[in-house]
């Protein structure tokens, strides 16, 4: 839709994976259409399985996805698209899993879910910044495109000192959760890794291009988050061994 969408020509033949692939909209359209039949028949036997909250589950994150791009005012075109893909990624998802992991033992609960969402924070802080990245990145072509995002309602000097907030609370709120025993306190290990993801990060504070420094943040930000999630797994494991011993 973003293609379709798009006022810039340069956008069309340069940036869209459409144009630069010279892929037919027919065909798009055919890939699309097949690879939505996987999902929407595990979707209908999950739902089978666990019950109406799956449903509605599903029809909230098909809808975020459709909105994001699709329609004549897409998500991705509005000063709500970054956080709600932050949020649709790093919150409905897991929440999503825990409730299909959990359903048939009738132990997910709203305690459940608030834990879910408290453990997620760090990687929704996380991703919020990449999608701001994004925008600051595309700046430019968004504005050509018509595309008023929130970088360019608040302007690059505010999306920037946001993106630092951001980082900050993302690099904080591990050894916050940690202390207060939401995660386990291996994720402090967490923090030596602190300074080389900030590095990474450097380039992209001093310019933002999106083939130059828009990477690097995407870098830094499956360090945080890749690293975060595997030490909490680690820790479950321990925990798990420790309660055999």
């Amino acid at each position: 839709m973003d293609y379709r969408n798009s006022t810039s020509e340069e956008y069309r033949s340069k940036i869209s994976t459409i144009g630069i692939n010279r892929e037919s909209l027919a065909i798009v359209k055919k890939w699309m259409y097949g690879l939505a039949i996987f999902p929407l028949l595990i979707g209908a036997f999950l739902i089978y399985k666990t019950g109406w909250i799956t449903l509605v589950l599903g029809i909230v994150g098909i809808g975020i996805g459709l909105l994001y791009s699709a329609g004549p005012k897409p998500l991705n075109s509005t000063m709500f698209g970054e956080a709600v893909v932050a949020i649709a990624i790093t919150q409905l998802i897991p929440v999503t899993y825990s409730y299909l992991g959990l359903a048939e033992t009738g132990k997910f609960d709203s305690s459940t879910a608030i834990s879910v969402i408290l453990v997620s924070l760090p990687n929704t802080f996380a991703f919020f910044c990449a999608e701001l990245s994004n925008g600051t990145s595309d700046l430019e072509a968004d504005i050509k495109n018509g595309r008023h995002t929130l970088v360019y309602k608040i302007g690059r000097t505010n999306a920037m000192s946001l993106f630092k907030a951001s980082w900050a609370l993302a690099f904080l709120l591990i050894p916050i959760l940690a202390i207060l025993k939401v995660v386990p306190y291996i994720t402090l290990l967490l923090v030596l890794l602190y300074p080389n993801i900030w590095d990474d990060l450097r380039p992209y504070l001093k310019e933002q291009i999106k083939t130059k420094t828009y990477p690097l943040v995407i870098k830094a930000v499956t360090k945080l988050v890749v690293g975060y999630i595997l030490l909490i797994a680690v820790g479950a494991i321990i925990k798990m061994i420790m309660s055999i011993l």
